[in-house]
């Protein structure tokens, strides 16, 4: 079955990744084969909440279009959805006045120092809390209100399940809707537009040919580009070693709507994370004992060096891993080393991290998975994690400077016996003396999406460099570029799948306005 999954994933990529090449077709050369008030690009999060919203405000037909054999794509593995002042939020005492609409926009855009869309990220968080409950009333089963950083707000509403529970209520929804016509493994191929470029219809690619749809409308919610290696060096660099949980994520609304004129911005903005390297030994797919090395490489109580053992860092910004990943990206080569020594891995596997990576690997979690496999992996001698009874030796087995590498951690262990990092003011209550035998595990940047994309209006129209709006689309989800300034923020958790469900919903209720 797994086999039979993968291969098909392969075919649609590279049916998907083809089709990049091909403009935006005009009406005046294809014969529509059927048609729809709206065609719904992509069954994730963002195009299926447009979808309830549609189907919800009275519309006849609407046609889904996914690419995939299973609908969600990354949302599937998503945890949370961003809400202020939600009811969940109300009952427990985290609403008003403890949290507001206003404080979250204000941490929101002070983090990206205003550089990204402050009238479409106000949007987005005043609507948020109501989404929660839309969401809820839908019967999508939410355990808690959480948080990601030690510094952070309680935005994160967790769903059980996580972003499986959320896709199989809006699905099966969908699904038994006689309104609804949902295809499976059937990629759009292009955007069909008029002589003004406005769209007026998708061609997709069907199991007996070519299908073309004609449409009052479309919404693009294809996820972004991850899954394109071309457009991330094109746009990002090559520094990355890979994305996490992309599933055929080419593109096709980035370069669709482009063809048309669009104007796009914040391309080079990722949700950006250092993981463990897992790619020398070819260690094949994510697995949960994997999963704790990459939890071990954000706990506090480390320290990074990079290639010429050199601390770079406060290692407390390794509980929000877009810091993290922006401090590794600096360094020579774009990777840095995590070293701890034996108490600290005792200390992980008896008491638990004191950072959680997410609600994955919670905190308090013991690794027990990893005190299991890291003997293991350190006697392959191809998984790069070492282990050394003295600095000299650790150096030899890592390539650094021994002698750099041991003023570093001299450096470090007489800050840590005063309380005072001299160098990166680390709170000295995630500091200990590294002592006795050491380890240390490599971290390669990767990323979770891409969070740049097309510009729009309010209500999710792609605009032109004029400001104009093309005609007969919407764009949604992370396929829309300019909510962030550089970095992604994790202080307000929820933010990439909270905005994939509200700019759904925005799309659709502006269709709404007009539709009769």
């Amino acid at each position: 079955m797994r086999k039979t999954l993968i291969s098909r994933f392969v075919k649609y990529w590279m049916v998907l990744l083809a089709c990049l090449t091909i403009t935006p077709a005009h009406a005046a050369s294809p014969e529509f084969t059927d048609e729809a008030d709206v065609v719904v690009i992509g069954a994730g999060s963002s195009g299926l909440s447009a979808t309830m919203t549609l189907l919800q405000g009275g519309v006849k037909k609407i046609i889904v279009l996914e690419q995939n054999p299973f609908p969600g794509g990354t949302s599937n593995v998503a945890e949370g959805v961003l809400g202020v002042e939600s009811r969940m939020q109300r009952d427990r005492y985290l609403g008003p006045p403890m949290l507001t609409k206003d404080m979250v926009f204000k941490r929101e855009m002070n983090y990206t120092h205003w550089k990204g869309n402050a009238r479409l990220m106000r949007k987005f968080i005043n609507m948020s809390g109501a989404t929660i409950n839309w969401l809820q009333d839908m019967g999508v089963p939410f355990e808690e209100v959480s948080q990601t950083t030690f510094d952070g707000v309680r935005t994160w509403h967790i769903v059980h399940e996580h972003g499986k529970g959320l896709i199989k209520v809006l699905f099966g929804k969908a699904k038994q809707s006689p309104n609804v016509k949902i295809m499976m493994e059937t990629p759009a191929t292009r955007l069909i537009a008029n002589e003004n470029n406005d769209v007026v219809g998708v061609a997709a690619k069907g199991k007996k040919g070519e299908i073309r749809i004609k449409a009052k409308s479309v919404i693009v919610a294809t996820g972004g580009f991850a899954d394109n290696p071309e457009l991330v060096k094109k746009y990002v660099g090559n520094a990355y070693a890979g994305s996490v949980a992309n599933f055929g994520k080419v593109g096709f609304g980035l370069t669709q709507l482009q063809a048309l004129g669009a104007k796009t911005e914040g391309l080079g903005t990722l949700e950006n994370s250092a993981v463990y390297d897992k790619r020398k030994a070819k260690m094949g797919a994510p697995n949960l004992v994997d999963l704790e090395f990459d939890a071990l490489g954000q706990q506090p109580n480390n320290i990074m060096v990079n290639k010429n053992g050199e601390r770079f860092c406060d290692e407390l910004i390794a509980n929000n891993f877009v810091l993290q990943a922006n401090a590794v990206e600096r360094q020579p080569d774009h990777f840095a080393w995590v070293i701890f020594d034996e108490n600290l891995r005792k200390h992980y596997v008896h008491s638990g991290i004191d950072a959680g990576m997410g609600v994955i690997v919670p905190i308090g979690t013991k690794l027990e998975k990893l005190n299991g496999a890291i003997d293991k992996y350190i006697a392959a001698g191809d998984r790069n994690v070492y282990a050394a009874e003295s600095i000299e030796e650790l150096a030899d087995k890592i390539k650094v400077p021994a002698d750099t590498l041991k003023k570093t951690i001299a450096t470090y262990n007489k800050a840590a016996s005063v309380n005072k990092d001299e160098e990166f003011a680390k709170d000295p209550h995630f500091m200990s003396p590294l002592t006795g035998k050491l380890y240390a595990m490599r971290l390669v940047l990767s990323y979770l999406v891409t969070v740049g994309g097309v510009s729009t209006d309010l209500d999710m129209r792609p605009i032109r460099p004029d400001g104009k709006t093309i005609g007969g689309v919407y764009v949604v989800g992370s396929d829309v570029g300019g909510l962030y300034g550089d970095s992604y923020g994790l202080d307000s958790p929820g933010t990439t799948f909270g905005f994939a469900v509200n700019s759904g919903r925005i799309a659709a209720l502006h269709f709404l306005e007009s539709y009769k």
